[in-house]
């Protein structure tokens, strides 16, 4: 019975009583000791009492037979004052071997105390500041407010004194806020408090407010106290929010520099540009966004801004680079701006990102070398063709001078031969506009082509064909490859054009007696070749590097060959407009091979309409005349004459002539001629036009019409066969090519 009265007694004793073991350990907890502390007695027994209830730089002494007072912790982390005393009791050997520990609450006696010490020194000064100040002791209660204070979070005078410092802030940071209260005094300084964090106050009215915290330590007979400088920022964070509005409706990335070199602020462009989140930047020096190579000076050149500053553009007339998160560099144009702040000087940078400027400029730049040297290259092309078409002209209007000056005495002989040196004359200064006028208009991407399967075999062969005459006058022999039935995507037309181009060149530069080759071939999958070869007299590597290049003639402008140095030029271009290539290999004395690679493909299969297998054409119906009759339809006088009296020498028939495209149509279904010879180009309608309502008339549907235009272009003269026209003649006409075509017109319409 006294054993439970004993410890009836221990329960309900004011305070708390506490024992221990020698060791500290905890062998007894009262309710009271609960009260005080927060552990129940389960939680208690068998730890050390240092464990429990130490505090940092507060370490738990054992100090008998006397009264004293110690801060401890309690469960939740708050500092407690205790009054305390403690007594020992031995056993039989004299040891220690047990602590009973009587321990009172006196954190409210305590906050009491110190406020009235705190305020005997500091109320006159506290009252002196502007700002609010809030004293509390090291056990987080208020011992001293100044008005300011009281007035800022709205309490009566004195109604703060003895309470916790985390009234005064909203209750999702008052947990946090003991563990940090309890850190500081453990390492106590001047500073800002919550650095780069967002602090806010609470007022006795339940509102919040944004405030600016400065904590200081002061030493006292009692202990440390801690003064807090309170500012309310709303009004300033209304004016950063204003300012962070206007930083964000910025088109560049805009970022804010302080005085050490710290970003201070920075807009979302800013995030994008550079790849950080914004957290990363904000309190980092701003040599963060610079390549290493240049951020070892920027920190002089910004201490000099600084002293001097004034809105400007940075790095004026220097190239500037930034660097972004992943390491990546790129050029910047930066505007520089001071702003100053009740607080200090700031410096507003606006970043623009100049690299698709700069990839412009470079464009540009390339452009401008292209121009000019596509400018030079002109000058030399006009000075070349200038001299290629005056060495022509100079022949034929030589000698038609002398064959027109009657006072010279010229033999028939002479006469012929001038003639004939003025025809030859006319004849290469024809062959030299028509390349150059090809080559031009593959310059500047006015030729069309029309790729299609074209048999190889059949090409060569063809291509052998027209240059039997030339190399029979000059005893070269050619020789044609065995068929191979291989087929070229290509345009038939162009590529004839290349092969002759390539066995005309074979021909004419060979030696007499000398032999050409044809051969064709596959190469890599889905490509075939040709080649022309030759044993003439081969090419130097000074020759082979001005191959193709226009009116390079190699050193034969003054050989007894007539060429222009265009056809190996406009070659090369129509083979790449075909996907095709052309290569060459020579040495000197073992002749030269020319080898066009291009893309193979399957021959056409045409389909066949069986219905018009066999269907005879309508004739159509003629006047009855003595004499055949030709319509000439031309506006140009001189043409019209020239072709009047080639008829009047050399053909027995009725010439008829119009000016222009209606009349020439309606004289051929007024007198029904045997055939037409059409200018492409009439006033009124066209050659084009006019031969195509003739086709549509079934009076003169079956007339043969020759097309005669000054529109020598190979397309021109395909287009116009394929519209119906029966022969396509050019301008200057070659008079025995006129005759024969138009012999073969008249006998056709018999």
């Amino acid at each position: 019975m006294q054993t439970d009265l004993g410890k009836f007694i221990l329960e309900e004793a004011p305070g708390g009583i506490i024992a221990t073991d020698g060791h500290d350990t905890v062998i007894f907890w009262t309710r009271g000791a609960t009260e005080i502390y927060g552990y129940s007695g389960e939680e208690a027994h068998g730890h050390r009492l240092e464990e429990l209830i130490g505090m940092p730089g507060h370490p738990v002494r054992r100090e008998f037979g006397a009264d004293f007072e110690y801060l401890r912790r309690r469960k939740d982390g708050q500092a407690v004052y205790i009054g305390a005393a403690c007594k020992p009791v031995y056993s039989a050997q004299g040891e220690i071997e047990y602590i009973i520990h009587s321990q009172n609450d006196i954190t409210d006696a305590k906050a009491l105390r110190d406020a009235r010490q705190v305020e005997s020194r500091y109320r006159g000064l506290l009252e002196s500041m502007p700002d609010a100040i809030v004293m509390a002791n090291s056990t987080g209660r208020i011992v001293l407010v100044n008005s300011q204070a009281e007035r800022l979070f709205g309490f009566e005078p004195r109604e703060l004194l003895g309470k916790p410092v985390e009234v005064l802030l909203p209750n999702r940071f008052r947990g946090g806020h003991v563990s940090h209260r309890a850190q500081y005094f453990v390492q106590p300084r001047t500073r800002t408090m919550g650095a780069g964090l967002e602090l806010y106050g609470l007022r006795k009215d339940g509102l919040e407010f944004p405030v600016e915290i400065s904590l200081s330590m002061i030493q006292m007979e009692e202990g440390a106290i801690v003064m807090s400088a309170i500012r309310d920022i709303g009004d300033r964070k209304k004016a950063e929010q204003k300012f962070r509005g206007l930083l964000e409706s910025a088109p560049d990335p805009m970022v804010i520099v302080n005085a050490r070199g710290e970003i201070v602020l920075v807009n979302s462009q800013t995030e994008q540009l550079f790849g950080y989140q914004r957290q990363e930047l904000l309190g980092k020096p701003i040599e963060i966004l610079i390549p290493a190579r240049f951020a070892g000076r920027h920190p002089a050149a910004r201490s000099s801004f600084f002293a001097k500053a004034q809105p400007r553009a940075m790095g004026a007339g220097t190239e500037l680079y930034a660097m972004r998160r992943d390491g990546s560099e790129f050029p910047v144009e930066i505007s520089l701006s001071p702003l100053k702040t009740e607080d200090e000087l700031l410096v507003s940078s606006a970043i623009r990102d100049i690299s698709g400027r700069r990839q412009i400029e470079r464009k540009l730049i390339e452009q401008k070398l292209e121009l000019e040297q596509a400018s030079k290259a002109k000058d030399r092309f006009l000075a070349s063709m200038s001299h290629e078409l005056r060495t022509p002209l100079n022949a034929i209007l030589g000698f038609g001078q002398l064959l027109h000056n009657e006072k010279l005495p010229l033999s028939q002989q002479q006469r012929y031969a001038f003639a004939g040196n003025i025809v030859q004359a006319g004849q290469h200064l024809l062959h030299l506009i028509n390349e150059t006028l090809d080559l031009a208009k593959i310059e500047v991407g006015a030729v069309t082509l029309s790729l299609e399967p074209v048999a190889l075999d059949d090409l060569l062969h063809e291509a052998s064909k027209m240059v039997e005459a030339m190399a029979d006058a000059r005893q070269v022999a050619v020789y044609l490859s065995e068929p191979r039935g291989m087929h070229v995507k290509a345009d038939r037309i162009r590529l004839r054009q290349i092969v002759l181009n390539l066995l005309s060149n074979a021909i004419k530069y060979n030696s007499k007696g000398g032999h050409v080759w044809v051969a064709c071939g596959a190469a890599d999958p889905g490509r075939a070749w040709l080649a022309v070869r030759d044993d003439g007299p081969g090419l130097s590597g000074e020759q082979m590097a001005g191959l193709f290049q226009p009116f390079n003639r190699l050193g034969q402008e003054g050989g007894s060959e007539e060429g222009s140095g265009i056809g190996l030029v406009l070659s090369k271009r129509l083979a790449e407009l075909m996907n095709a290539t052309i290569g060459v290999t020579s040495s000197v004395g073992q002749g030269s091979t020319f080898t066009v690679e291009m893309e193979a493909t399957a021959p056409q299969q045409l389909p066949r309409s069986e219905d018009q297998e066999g269907m005879p054409a309508p004739a159509a119906v003629r006047g009855h005349h003595s004499k055949p009759r030709l319509l000439y339809v031309e506006d140009n006088p001189a043409n019209l004459k020239l072709v009047e009296e080639i008829v009047k020498l050399h053909l027995d028939v009725e010439l008829l002539s119009a000016t222009d495209g209606n009349s020439g149509v309606a004289m051929a279904r007024e007198y029904l001629p045997d055939a037409i010879l059409m200018d492409m180009n009439l006033p009124g309608i066209s050659g084009r036009e006019a031969q195509r309502r003739l086709r549509q008339d079934a009076a003169t549907r079956e007339i043969p019409i020759i097309a005669l235009s000054a529109n020598a272009m190979p397309l021109d003269v395909q287009a116009a066969l394929e519209a119906g026209f029966f022969r396509y003649l050019t301008k200057p006409l070659n008079i025995n090519d006129f005759l024969e075509v138009v012999g073969e017109a008249l006998e056709q319409s018999r």
